[in-house]
């Protein structure tokens, strides 16, 4: 007996830990998606000098390239996704990026301004599925308990795409040609493609996808409630961080190097925000977004007095990259948890509501400059956006506990 108890423990104490591997294999694979999905996206704004030199045409013109990916992302992701439902969740993702791939590579060749808007088009199509099947995928394989750590480690390729994939793909741009930008992407994410091939085995059950309950999942107010709060709260953010660098340089007096070096300070504050949001979570999701959110429109509001001196300047451009990234994971948690029947339909247009929420905001923040309000005006105008977000967030919270009595 001694024997056999022996020879039994060493398999079941080291399947425990395979399966942890994997799964934490699986889990960066994923995120080395997103993170080249986010780079995509985020890339193009340091690039637009380049393109306007190359194509002869003004920047509000080559602008129209990170508009249009916007509006397509917003607009025809939810559809993209219902198309696709009807496929097992790692064969989507295989396609999508196998899209993706198609469309950097053809942004690469074209040699005609309009073949490069429609290669963008043909990128954007699969942002908010790409992103929303990576994050179903990855929220099964691990137990309920850790599923907010899981949108974490997935959502900080988001960050990552921001702090280190879009400036070093302006960066690759700027010394050998914006083409070799598109390029390297169309090459990272033929890698990663690879990747999910070899790597990535979700769970039998999470491969099944109902297109009907999908869709019905989506008829709950709950669910509206939590669009509402991404809108609104994005809103409030990019009302001021569109223009942060105007404010940072006019009325803190920093240089543009200068600026550079907040934003990746911001940056730096949104990779602990991003493990900050993931263990909220898990633990206090309501209470970890409501405070999340008086945060947000605090400090927001204490922006227009903090961007007065240098040293609060930074310390705010730091606490509200903390704040911005750590509202990611919790807002994508109440999202799939407000209708866990439809995980990767809600993800896809949670992401179009963070994409129509940028999109608002930075319209507003123009709106205001050019109807004769200054910098110092936006960050009130994000804070009572914020307050609205703080609003939905309690009456969402007031509908869950009556739904629960």
């Amino acid at each position: 007996m001694t024997t056999s108890t022996s020879t039994a423990r060493p398999a079941t104490e080291t399947y425990v830990p395979s399966v942890q591997r994997r799964s934490a294999t699986a889990l960066a694979v994923l995120t080395a998606c997103v993170f080249v999905v986010g780079t995509a996206e985020w890339v193009m704004v340091g690039l637009l000098p380049q393109l306007s030199a190359d194509w002869h045409r003004p920047l509000p013109a080559v602008g129209s390239l990170v508009t249009w990916y916007a509006l397509v992302v917003t607009v025809a992701g939810p559809l993209v996704t219902v198309g696709i439902l009807r496929l097992a969740r790692r064969r989507a993702l295989l396609v999508l990026l196998g899209v993706f791939v198609a469309g950097n590579l053809a942004a690469a060749l074209a040699d005609s301004f309009n073949i490069l808007v429609a290669a963008r088009m043909l990128t954007a199509l699969t942002h908010s599925t790409a992103f929303a099947t990576a994050m179903v995928i990855a929220v099964g394989m691990v137990p309920a308990a850790r599923r907010g750590r899981a949108v974490a480690v997935v959502t900080a390729g988001w960050n990552l795409a921001t702090v280190l994939g879009a400036p070093l793909g302006t960066w690759i741009g700027d010394h050998y040609g914006w083409r070799v930008t598109f390029w390297a992407i169309a090459a990272l994410a033929a890698v990663v493609l690879c990747g999910v091939a070899a790597l990535v085995r979700p769970p039998a059950p999470y491969e099944a996808v109902r297109h009907e309950g999908e869709v019905r999942g989506l008829l709950r107010p709950r669910v509206a409630l939590v669009l509402a709060i991404i809108v609104v709260a994005q809103g409030g953010l990019f009302t001021v961080y569109t223009y942060i660098a105007p404010l940072l340089q006019q009325i803190s007096g920093f240089t543009p190097s200068a600026v550079t070096t907040l934003l990746a300070l911001f940056g730096l504050g949104a990779v602990a925000g991003n493990i900050l949001g993931g263990r909220l979570a898990d633990h206090a999701p309501w209470a970890g977004l409501c405070a999340l959110l008086v945060g947000l429109a605090g400090v927001l509001a204490a922006f227009s007095f903090t961007s007065r001196i240098r040293w609060t300047a930074a310390v705010t451009v730091l606490v509200l990259g903390v704040i911005a990234a750590a509202l990611i994971p919790l807002l994508q948690d109440r999202a799939l948890a407000a209708a866990p029947t439809a995980p990767t339909l809600v993800t896809a247009i949670s992401a179009s509501a963070f994409n129509l929420g940028v999109a608002g905001g930075s319209r507003l923040g123009g709106h205001a400059l050019t109807s004769g309000l200054t910098l110092t005006d936006l960050p009130w105008i994000g804070a009572l956006l914020a307050g609205g977000a703080v609003l939905i967030a309690a009456a969402t919270v007031r509908h869950h506990r009556t739904s629960q009595q």
